[in-house]
C-alpha cells in the first residue's frame, strides 16, 4: 500500500498540472477572439469614416450638378436680355438673372463649406486606416504566437495525459476508483499529507493513533473530517 500512495501522489501532481496546461490552453483561444473583436472594431470605425466621405462626396457633386444647371440658367436668361421688347420683359429678366445668382453664391459657399469639412474627414480617415493597418499587423503577429502556443500547450497536454496513462495502469482499480470520487468532491485534491497532526487538506486534527497509522504507510487512511487519503510527509 505505501507504494500505491507514492504513485497516488504522482498521480495527483501531474493532474493538477494537466489541470493548469488546460486552462492556460482555453484562455489562449478568447485571446484570439479579443484580438479580433479589436481588430473588426477599428475596421468598423473605419468604414463608418469611409461611409461618411463618400456620402459627403456625393452631396458635393450634386451641389455642383445644381450650380451648374443654375450657371446656364444663367447664360440663357442673360441671352434673352439681348432679344427682349419692353422694358417689363427687361427688368423680369434682369431680376432673375440677380436672384440665381444670389442662390448661386449660397450654394458656392455650401459647396466650400463641404470642400472644407471632406479634407478635415480625409485626413482622419487616413488616421483611421493607418490605426487599423497598424492593428492587423499587431493581430496578425500576436495570432501567430498565441496559435504557436496553443500548440504547444496541446502536446504538452497530450504527453502529461499519455503519461498519465501509464502511472494509472500501475494502481489497482478500486483504489484509483476512490481517488477519482474524492477529486472530483474534493475541489480535485484527494490525497494530502499530514503535518504536526493535522491533515493539509482540511487543516482539522487528526486522531494520534490515526496518525501513528498514516506514519506506518501499510494501510489506506482517509481523513475523518473531509475524508481525503492520508500520507505521512516523509513516507515519498
Amino acid at each position: 500500500m505505501h507504494e500505491q500512495i507514492n504513485i497516488l501522489v504522482k498521480l495527483q501532481d501531474l493532474d493538477l498540472s494537466i489541470g493548469k496546461v488546460e486552462e492556460t490552453k482555453e484562455n489562449y483561444p478568447r485571446r484570439i477572439e479579443l484580438l479580433k473583436e479589436k481588430l473588426e472594431e477599428k475596421r468598423r470605425i473605419a468604414d463608418l469614416n469611409r461611409e461618411k466621405l463618400e456620402s459627403l462626396e456625393n452631396d458635393r457633386r450634386k451641389k455642383e450638378r445644381v450650380m451648374e444647371q443654375e450657371m446656364e440658367k444663367i447664360r440663357k436668361s442673360e441671352e434673352k436680355l439681348l432679344s427682349v421688347k419692353t422694358n417689363k420683359e427687361y427688368q423680369a429678366a434682369l431680376k432673375e438673372i440677380v436672384l440665381t445668382k444670389e442662390s448661386n453664391s449660397q450654394r458656392e459657399e455650401d459647396v466650400l463649406n463641404v470642400l472644407e469639412e471632406l479634407d478635415i474627414l480625409r485626413k482622419e480617415l487616413k488616421e483611421k486606416e493607418e490605426d487599423f493597418m497598424a492593428t492587423s499587423r499587431e493581430f496578425d503577429k500576436e495570432e501567430s504566437e498565441l496559435t504557436a502556443k496553443l500548440e504547444e500547450f496541446k502536446n504538452q497536454l497530450a504527453e502529461k495525459v499519455k503519461k498519465r496513462g501509464e502511472l494509472s495502469s500501475k494502481i489497482g482499480p478500486e483504489l484509483l476508483q476512490t481517488y477519482e470520487n474524492i477529486k472530483k468532491h474534493r475541489q480535485e485534491i484527494a490525497v494530502v499529507p499530514t503535518r504536526n497532526g493535522f491533515c493539509q487538506g482540511c487543516y482539522m486534527d487528526i486522531p494520534p493513533q490515526l496518525s501513528n497509522e498514516v506514519q506506518k504507510g501499510m494501510d489506506l487512511i482517509f481523513c475523518p473530517n473531509c475524508n481525503r487519503i492520508l500520507y505521512w510527509e516523509n513516507s515519498s
